[in-house]
């Protein structure tokens, strides 16, 4: 595993990079970063099958990429850019939370991935439900069964085409965290199917 920062768009932005095989990017919620997938044991665990990059977006209160304000659909083309600097064409996007609706809108763009996990994404109304209505990227849509935040009753908002939903029993918004090994099961069944 290792740590570097590229330059997007003039910007600097840290990566965490560890494992081999088929690439998977990882993002973070608003209150978090790459190391929380770290600490966690997600990133170890994700790395055993997958060549992992835990992408520090530009926003949250704990990153460590250089921060900008923008509307979540700005950041969805950034990390386009992002991608682009690393070198991955099309790979899946892991994202909770803000990072989920930043993935949701990647999506939504039809910009280039093989398949979306989010994790109690917020952000679930008008444009970006009316889009996501349309697209065949297959998303895996993963709540706590104890998220205040973004409540498993938000996955009935969420019809794509290619959309399945999974509660993680005892877990809170940040359902991966509270449960990783769980999180970690229903990803690598999900990209055991369509990746």
């Amino acid at each position: 595993m290792n740590e570097r920062y590229i330059t997007v768009e003039g910007r600097q932005v840290r990566v965490v990079q560890g494992g081999s095989g088929k690439p998977l990017v990882l993002l973070h919620g608003w209150s978090f970063n790459a190391d929380d997938w770290v600490n966690s044991g997600i990133f170890a665990r994700l790395a055993a099958s997958y060549e992992v990059y835990a992408v520090d977006m530009p926003y949250g209160v704990k990153t460590k990429s250089e921060r900008f304000q923008a509307p979540r659909p700005e950041y969805a083309k950034f990390l386009r850019r992002v991608l682009d600097a690393l070198g991955l064409v099309d790979p899946p996007l892991v994202g909770p939370s803000a990072s989920g609706e930043v993935v949701l809108w990647y999506v939504a763009m039809g910009l280039p991935t093989r398949a979306a996990v989010v994790v109690g994404p917020v952000g679930l109304r008008g444009e970006l439900l009316e889009k996501l209505a349309e697209v065949d990227t297959p998303i895996l849509a993963i709540w706590g069964e104890r998220d205040e935040i973004s409540p498993p009753s938000n996955a009935e908002l969420l019809r794509g085409r290619r959309v399945e939903k999974a509660v993680i029993k005892g877990a809170g918004h940040a359902a991966y965290l509270d449960k990783p090994e769980e999180f970690v099961s229903l990803v690598v069944k999900f990209l055991e199917k369509v990746y």
